[in-house]
């Protein structure tokens, strides 16, 4: 029993990092600008904004959350389908990797988005 246990957690350890590794990177706004940094560390983040240089711990969304988070701000649910995003606990800060972006309008076909704490929507590229 206790095998079972600890290859769970290791599975759901790897699985939240391998997911995490998927929004690591830079992100650049439609000017080509850095905007953030994403760095993984263990089962959490770091959300760097490199115009004010704060920095935020995030980890990942659960997809109840993210739903949460769609109908809140009206976009198209089919939008939210197969996302991996990222946020701080507060929910104030939340990076996202689109694969259906083109179901939302709003997003203009962008692959990532970030929204603020004042539910402001960024539009951005994910630079490796």
């Amino acid at each position: 029993m206790k095998k079972v246990i600890a290859a769970s957690l290791v599975f759901v350890s790897f699985t939240t990092l391998a997911h995490m590794n998927c929004l690591v990177g830079n992100y650049v706004n439609a000017k080509g600008e850095k905007i953030f940094s994403l760095s993984a560390q263990h089962h959490s983040g770091v959300l760097s904004n490199l115009q004010t240089g704060e920095h935020i711990t995030v980890s990942m969304m659960k997809e109840k959350q993210i739903l949460s988070v769609w109908k809140r701000m009206q976009w198209s649910k089919e939008s939210a389908s197969d996302a991996e995003c990222a946020a701080d606990k507060a929910m104030k800060h939340i990076v996202c990797e689109l694969s259906n972006a083109d179901a939302e309008p709003k997003f203009n076909h962008s692959p990532n988005i970030y929204l603020n704490s004042k539910d402001e929507l960024t539009l951005l590229r994910r630079k490796e």
